[in-house]
């Protein structure tokens, strides 16, 4: 594939187009607060893009095309698919994140404490999480509630919320590192 010529001739289609992709565009964005018609807009949406990308004329009301029964049915399939699948990876991504985020916590502070090397310190870390698995949760979830009310705070209170856990995460590892 020649990625130059494809944006060059996408770019051409949508200079030709452009009022014709924005209002197509602003329609579905709009009318997908009402949740049953992302899908169809979406798909009709898409069915402008193949439509220019084919050299056909585009119209505005080509992103109402979803709502053709087939096309409904054919956009919702897919929608839930997507939906399901991607929340069920999220989850698991999300399990993921949190587990290694517990396991290598101490590992920052312990860099700057005892002058690890990040393997050293993640081995570290590991080891306290194993040592004193409950104090470490509850340090992590101290730190996760800090920061979420900093966040809720118009992301303001972060200014406030991340030294605070900072400092608190690294009095946590001066104690449960012995040191």
């Amino acid at each position: 594939m020649d990625y130059e010529i494809a944006l060059k001739n996408s770019w051409n289609v949508v200079k030709d187009n452009l009022v014709t992709f924005i209002v197509g565009l602003l329609i579905a964005a709009v009318g997908s607060i009402l949740i049953v018609t992302i899908a169809p807009l979406a798909y009709g949406f898409t069915s402008m893009a193949v439509k220019g990308a084919r050299g056909e004329q585009i119209e505005i009301s080509d992103v109402f095309v979803g709502f053709n029964k087939d096309d409904f049915i054919r956009s919702w399939t897919f929608m839930l698919i997507y939906i399901v699948i991607a929340a069920i990876l999220g989850q698991i991504a999300s399990i993921l994140s949190t587990i290694v985020g517990i396991l290598f916590m101490f590992t920052m502070p312990l860099l700057v404490i005892k002058g690890y090397g990040g393997i050293e310190g993640i081995t570290e870390s590991i080891e306290i999480i194993k040592t004193v698995p409950v104090e470490s949760i509850v340090v992590y979830v101290i730190m996760l509630v800090l920061n979420m009310i900093g966040a809720l705070l118009l992301g303001i209170g972060l200014l406030v919320t991340v030294p605070i856990s900072t400092v608190f995460l690294a009095n946590a590892t001066f104690e449960l590192s012995g040191e």
